[in-house]
């Protein structure tokens, strides 16, 4: 992420706490969009009070990709030397960091890319087994929840 692209996604959140809504940020700072990156903070950064209502379902959905994460991780540091299976083993813990990390920062693309992903995973076998084949549809279930109820059409409901 570019030093400006941090700037603005900072002044959208300080912008959203003091109560503007999105259409109003984006015609207040519509000078530094000349590449759309204001428009993709304001579809990416949920509303404050979206967090609160949402806390403990983003918990959850943390704490299940979470443990997901810890045994594909284990797993893949099981085969003991670096090798091609071991780094191959290594892509999907670390795509699940990136997820975590957005999640916990209530971003949008991380709720949209942990559904999507998560219901990619169910075609690989050991994804349909105990425990995942409960935890990976929670995570679909709740992603898609939290990503519904804070930023799909909050933009034209809330402008």
């Amino acid at each position: 992420m570019s030093r400006l692209g941090r700037d603005v996604e900072g002044q959208i959140e300080a912008l959203l706490e003091k109560g503007l809504t999105k259409a109003e940020i984006q015609e207040r700072l519509k000078d530094l969009d000349a590449d759309g990156e204001v428009e993709f903070y304001l579809k990416n950064v949920p509303y404050p009070e979206d967090k609160r209502r949402y806390m403990l379902a983003n918990v959850a959905l943390f704490a299940l990709l979470l443990v997901v994460t810890l045994k594909k991780l284990y797993f893949a540091l099981s085969f003991g030397g670096i090798s091609i299976a071991m780094l191959a083993a290594m892509v999907v813990p670390t795509v699940n960091i990136w997820l975590l990390y957005e999640i916990r920062r209530f971003r949008g693309i991380g709720y949209k890319f942990t559904a999507i992903l998560s219901t990619l995973s169910l075609i690989n076998a050991e994804n349909r087994a105990w425990p995942e084949v409960v935890m990976i549809p929670a995570i679909i279930a709740l992603s898609a929840f939290l990503y519904w109820k804070m930023f799909y059409k909050k933009w034209e409901q809330k402008a």
